[in-house]
């Protein structure tokens, strides 16, 4: 037994140093959401179908999207299927309160161009365009938005909270409810009101909405 003793250690030491790095190179969840897909693999004539859960035993299908949707939002949930196939969960106008789909199927998306980072909005001021006191009574509508990109609806103001559901770039009738909040960035976040999200309401940076 003491012959084998030392070699314990070593192993021990290897094994936590391949962990390490593993979380070093792996996709974190609150990173990878930042990124959208498309659909690939799947036949002209089919569709990829989106489910409730992880796997199709079992499961039920919520939405479905078409070969080739663009513009799809990985929350950054992830699970194995009973058969050892990554699912991953997704967020698309198409399916705004967000589903399971096989992660085989899924292909990040490269930009056409290079966006340029956006300048960091000043405070807004009384006369802001969430201020008045009509604002909530009318509708509002995407602008800013890439063709090829959504506007993400998050659970709270702030690119750090999960997101929880997405505006496509040309959206209309987005309703809000009234309640901002200016962050010390100073960048104003709105929030908004969908039947798809959870309670109702979400987030969004205000500076990718304007009243109709």
């Amino acid at each position: 037994m003491t012959r084998n003793t030392p070699l314990r250690a070593p192993r021990a030491r290897l094994s936590a140093l391949l962990l390490v790095l593993f979380a070093l190179i792996a996709p974190q969840g609150a990173a990878a959401s930042e990124y959208t897909y498309r659909v690939v693999g799947v036949a002209s004539n089919d569709v990829l179908n989106v489910r409730d859960r992880v796997g199709v035993p079992g499961s039920t299908i919520v939405g479905i999207l078409p070969p080739g949707t663009r513009g799809i939002v990985w929350t950054g949930q992830q699970g194995r299927a009973g058969d050892g196939g990554l699912w991953k969960r997704v967020i698309h106008p198409n399916i705004p309160a967000g589903g399971w789909v096989n992660a085989r199927f899924l292909q990040m998306e490269t930009a056409a161009a290079p966006v340029q980072p956006a300048p960091a909005p000043a405070p807004e001021g009384p006369a802001s365009k969430f201020k008045d006191h009509t604002a909530h009574e009318r509708p509002w509508r995407v602008v800013g938005v890439a063709p090829n990109d959504v506007l993400n609806i998050r659970s709270a103001p702030g690119v750090s909270n999960p997101i929880v559901g997405v505006f496509p770039p040309d959206a209309r009738g987005v309703r809000i409810t009234g309640r901002i909040r200016t962050l010390q960035s100073g960048a104003v976040w709105a929030e908004v009101r969908g039947s798809g999200l959870p309670g109702g309401t979400g987030w969004v940076n205000g500076r990718f909405i304007d009243p109709m």
